[in-house]
């Protein structure tokens, strides 16, 4: 597990960044995170409000983790902090993250509505009736994926399939890694998958509990389980903020709502 320990933060520091920051303080008291796309429901619904509660103004940016960590190695966005869904994202921007944790981690699996053409038939795998291969095969089926140039979902979509039903029909599915009639932006592919225009999409857990989105887990493999890491930026522009927002992810109240929107911590309460 790649893993650096955060810097201590004291209690009278996080009592001034999230509880009693003056009333006049509290509209600039802004952190400032890039997070992966697929924690943007919880992120927006249920993590910004909590720390507005708490004088906090959540300014956060979801996108592709590859993309954002772009960004960042390029000196486009200069975050407090940056969530991952790939460690080796943050591995390697090095000196830039000042402290990291994996903390979380959730599965990768196929999802769909009743909107879809071929619910009845994508129904069958859960239950064992129907093999994943089988169902995806479907002649006519639209399969959607995101872009493994771009987000780590799409890297991990094409190696999960690879190691489930071997590089031959993994090609006989995708067709090329990059194949445009199959790949989307994970906004795109979630507000597509939920008009029914694709059948089926690879998603998180998260995503799909998130969205309501009927969701079987591709069988358990070194793509399949996909970890979460919290970066501390070095050059972060409100370094306070910054190790509150991780202390309130970690271990503190934004924890419980990670979880409940189907995340599974890896960190043990009051680890580091």
């Amino acid at each position: 597990m790649y893993k650096l320990a955060l810097a201590p933060v004291s209690a009278v520091g996080i009592a001034l960044a999230l509880t009693i920051l003056p009333v006049a303080a509290q509209s600039e008291a802004t952190v400032d995170v890039l997070y992966a796309g697929s924690l943007v429901t919880p992120m927006e619904s249920a993590i910004a409000p909590a720390l507005r509660s708490r004088g906090i103004d959540f300014a956060g940016e979801p996108g592709g983790s590859k993309k954002l960590a772009n960004f960042i190695a390029a000196g486009v966005r200069t975050p407090d902090v940056f969530i991952s869904a790939d460690p080796a994202l943050v591995a390697a921007l090095k000196d830039r993250v000042a402290s990291a944790t994996n903390f979380a981690r959730t599965k990768l699996g196929i999802a769909w509505t009743d909107k879809s053409r071929y619910a009845a038939v994508l129904a069958n795998v859960g239950p064992g009736k129907a093999s994943l291969l089988a169902a995806l095969s479907t002649p006519g089926l639209v399969i959607g994926r995101t872009d493994p140039k771009l987000d780590p979902k799409g890297v991990y979509t094409v190696l999960a399939i690879k190691e489930i039903a071997g590089t031959e029909n993994e090609r006989r599915l995708f067709g090329d890694d990059e194949n445009q009639d199959q790949i989307f932006p994970e906004e795109d592919l979630l507000a597509r998958t939920e008009l029914g225009e694709v059948d089926v999409g690879f998603f998180y857990q998260t995503e799909a509990l998130a969205r309501h989105l009927h969701f079987v887990p591709l069988p358990a493999g070194k793509a399949s389980t996909v970890t979460y890491t919290l970066a501390i930026m070095k050059n972060a522009p409100h370094p306070d903020r910054a190790r509150a927002f991780a202390d309130f992810i970690l271990t503190g109240a934004g924890r419980g709502l990670l979880e409940a929107a189907g995340l599974e911590y890896v960190t043990a309460p009051g680890s580091r």
